[in-house]
C-alpha cells in the first residue's frame, strides 16, 4: 500500500483524510448479510455481586471469588455436552441449546460455589453471586464469521469463536439483578418459548434444588433441599453481619434488607404438589 504524502501536490489534506478512511473501511470490510441464521439457545448469566466493590478495596477477596466462579463453570461444563462460555472477569455467559443441560450445569455452579459459602466461617470471605436465564436467538463467532472473506475469517477465528450476540444474551444480563443471591431469575423469553420437545420455565424464578424425572439428583452430594436450607440460614446471618459492618461494604440499608426479604421468599418457597 502506497504511503501518503501529506503536503505534497496531488489531493488537498482533507482529501487525504479521506483515501485513507476508505482504505480502512476495505481493510476492515465486513457483510453482515452474509451472517448465518442464528440458533435458539438458552442464555445464563451467572454474575458475582459487589465485585466492583471488592476489587476497589482488596486483591485476595476477588480473586478468591472470581477463581472459584470459574473453576466451578469450568468443572460443570466438563460434565456436559454441547456447552458454550464467555468468561466475562466476574461473570460467565453460558449457552446450551438443551433446557436439561443448561439446568445441569447451572445447578452445579450454584450447588458448588453455596457449598463454598457455607464452608466458609470467616464472614468477609465469603462472596455472593446470583443469575439470570434467557431463551432466544444468539448469533456465535462461526455463523459471524461468514461475513468476512475466507482470509481475514482465517486470521479472526480465534477472536470470534469467543463472540457471541443477541436478544437472549442481554435479556439473561439483565434478569440476573431481579434474583436473589444465590438464585437464579428466568426472563419471560424463557417462560414463553422453549425447544421443541420441551416446556417453558413455569415462574419467574428456577428454584435449581428441586429434581424431578429428567433432572435426577446430582451424585455424591447431601439432598439439595437440606443443602439450601443450610445455606438460607447462613445467608441470613451473613446478612446480620453486613447490617452491622455497613459502612464497610458500600451496600446502602434498602438494598440489604431487599436481600434479607426475597432470600427468605426464594429459598423457603414450597411449591405446590397438588
Amino acid at each position: 500500500m502506497a504511503s501518503i504524502k501529506i503536503g505534497t501536490d496531488g489531493p488537498s489534506p482533507t482529501d487525504q483524510v479521506r483515501i485513507y478512511a476508505q482504505r480502512q473501511r476495505v481493510r476492515y470490510r465486513f457483510d453482515s448479510s452474509q451472517i448465518e441464521q442464528a440458533d435458539n439457545a438458552y442464555v445464563a448469566w451467572v454474575d458475582l455481586m459487589g465485585a466492583g466493590h471488592l476489587m476497589s478495596m482488596s486483591l485476595e477477596k476477588p480473586a478468591n471469588a472470581l477463581v472459584r466462579l470459574h473453576m466451578a463453570v469450568d468443572q460443570a461444563v466438563a460434565a456436559a455436552s454441547c456447552v458454550d462460555t464467555l468468561p466475562i472477569n466476574d461473570g460467565v455467559f453460558i449457552l446450551a441449546s438443551d433446557k436439561i443441560v443448561i439446568q445441569q450445569v447451572v445447578r452445579s455452579v450454584m450447588m458448588d460455589l453455596a457449598s463454598i459459602f457455607i464452608s466458609t466461617k470467616v464472614p468477609q470471605n465469603r462472596f455472593l453471586l446470583r443469575g439470570g436465564i434467557a431463551y432466544g436467538p444468539v448469533y456465535r463467532g462461526e455463523a459471524i464469521a461468514k461475513g468476512l472473506s475466507a482470509t481475514k475469517r482465517l486470521a479472526h477465528q480465534n477472536t470470534l469463536s469467543r463472540v457471541a450476540f443477541g436478544p437472549a444474551i442481554i435479556q439473561a444480563f439483565r434478569e440476573e439483578s431481579a434474583a436473589p443471591p444465590y438464585g437464579i431469575a428466568i426472563h419471560e423469553s424463557a417462560r414463553s418459548f422453549a425447544p421443541v420437545g420441551s416446556s417453558p420455565f413455569l415462574m419467574t424464578h428456577w428454584l435449581w434444588w428441586l429434581t424431578h424425572a429428567d433432572l435426577k439428583p446430582p451424585s455424591n452430594a447431601p439432598p439439595l433441599t437440606v443443602l439450601t436450607d443450610v445455606l438460607c440460614s447462613d445467608l441470613m446471618e451473613h446478612f446480620a453481619w453486613l447490617r452491622e459492618t455497613l459502612l464497610l461494604h458500600g451496600i446502602q440499608p434498602e438494598k440489604l434488607k431487599n436481600w434479607e426479604n426475597t432470600t427468605q421468599q426464594y429459598f423457603r418457597f414450597k411449591p405446590s404438589t397438588a
